[in-house]
C-alpha cells in the first residue's frame, strides 16, 4: 500500500513531465521532426511506462489465470470488469490475489450496463467500490465506450462519467476514460453521425475540469465492427494527437481491442492477426502507453489451454519492442 500511496502523490508530476513531451511531439511538422523530438523528450522527460493490457470479465478458474499473468513476459495492468449487479464485496477476496501479480484497472461500469443504473445510483456504486477495494485498484476506469450509440443519451452518460470522475479524483485515485472509436471507417464505422465520435464526443459532453483531470484516456476499437480496418500506426499517431489537444494532461492508449464474441474455431486466426496488429503499433507520441486490453482474457488467453494464451506473450514482447521499457 505504500508503494502504490506513493505513486499517486508523484502521479502528478509524472504526467506534468509527460504532458511536456507529448506537446513536443504534437507540434512537430513532419516524420523526422517527430522522431527528432520524441528521442530529446525520452532524454529529458521520461514517459509513463506502458500498460501491458488484459481484461477479465469473470472471476472463473482464478487460480489459473493468476498463474499465466505472473508467467507473462511483463508485469501486466489486468482491467477487472466490475458487474453492474454485484457488490464491491464481491471482489474483495481476489482483487488483492490479482494485485499481487499485477496492477489492476476497475472498469466500474460497461457499456452494456449503462442504461441499467441510473445516475444517483451509479454515484452510490462508485463511492462504495472506492470504500472497499481502494487500496487494490490502480486505475478506476469512470466510463465505458461512452459515445457508442447504444448507452443512452449523451447528457446522462455524461453526468455519470463526471460524477465518477470527481469522486475518483476526491479519493486521490487515478482515472481513465475510455471512448468508442469509430473513426477508422467511413460513416462512423457505419452506425452513422448520430453516433459522435470520440472527438465529437468530447468536445460537446465532457467537462473541461473533467478533461484536464483525466490520467488515462483511451480507445475501445474492435476491426471486425468496423469493416475489418486496423488503422496504421502513422493513422493511430494522427488520432492520438487530436485525442491530447483535448485532454492536455492524460496519457493516451487503447482500452479495449478484440473480438466481440470469444475466439473459437475459424476466429482464432483473425483474433491472433487482431492482437499482433494492436500490440505491435508504434505511435510516436510520449503521451501514449499502449494498454489494449483484450477482452475475454481469460477465456481466450488467461488458461494453459485458451487459444491465444501464446499469442499475448508474444503481443506484450512485441508491444515491449514498440514502445520500450
Amino acid at each position: 500500500m505504500t508503494s502504490r500511496l506513493h505513486q499517486l502523490r508523484s502521479s502528478a508530476t509524472a504526467r506534468r513531465l509527460r504532458t511536456t513531451a507529448c506537446v513536443a511531439v504534437a507540434l512537430a511538422l513532419s516524420a523526422s521532426a517527430v522522431a527528432q523530438a520524441t528521442a530529446r523528450a525520452g532524454a529529458d522527460a521520461p514517459r509513463d511506462a506502458p500498460l501491458y493490457g488484459v481484461t477479465i470479465d469473470k472471476l472463473t478458474h482464478l487460480r489459473e489465470t493468476l498463474n499465466s499473468l505472473a508467467a507473462l513476459p511483463e508485469r501486466p495492468t489486468t482491467r477487472v470488469y466490475f458487474n453492474a449487479h454485484e457488490p464491491a464485496s464481491y471482489y474483495a477476496q481476489a482483487l488483492p490475489e490479482i494485485d499481487g501479480v499485477s496492477a489492476v484497472l476497475g472498469e466500474l461500469l460497461d457499456s452494456s450496463e449503462e442504461k441499467s443504473i441510473s445516475t444517483e445510483a451509479f454515484q452510490a456504486r462508485v463511492q462504495s467500490y472506492l470504500q472497499t477495494l481502494g487500496s487494490e485498484v490502480n486505475i478506476w476506469e469512470v466510463g465505458n465506450e461512452v459515445n457508442g450509440n447504444w448507452t443512452g443519451p449523451y447528457p446522462v452518460v455524461a453526468a455519470k462519467l463526471s460524477e465518477a470522475y470527481e469522486d475518483v479524483a476526491a479519493a486521490g485515485g487515478e482515472s481513465a476514460l475510455t471512448l468508442y472509436a469509430n473513426n477508422f471507417g467511413p460513416e462512423n464505422c457505419g452506425d452513422g453521425s448520430a453516433e459522435l465520435t470520440p472527438v465529437q464526443f468530447a468536445q460537446q459532453y465532457i467537462p473541461a475540469e473533467v478533461a484536464d483531470g483525466l490520467d488515462y484516456v483511451l480507445l475501445s476499437y474492435y476491426p471486425t465492427e468496423c469493416g475489418g480496418r486496423e488503422p496504421s500506426s502513422e493513422e493511430v499517431t494522427s488520432y492520438m494527437r487530436q485525442l491530447h489537444a483535448l485532454f492536455p494532461n492524460a496519457a493516451l492508449g487503447f482500452g479495449e481491442v478484440g473480438l466481440p464474441r470469444r475466439a473459437r474455431g475459424a476466429k482464432v486466426a483473425t483474433a491472433e492477426q487482431i492482437m499482433h496488429w494492436a500490440y505491435a503499433l508504434e505511435v510516436s507520441l510520449p503521451c501514449y502507453i499502449g494498454g489494449y486490453f483484450w477482452w475475454y482474457g481469460v477465456e481466450d488467453a488467461l488458461r494453459a489451454t485458451a487459444p491465444l494464451a501464446g499469442a499475448l506473450r508474444e503481443a506484450f514482447t512485441s508491444e515491449s519492442e514498440a514502445l520500450g521499457p
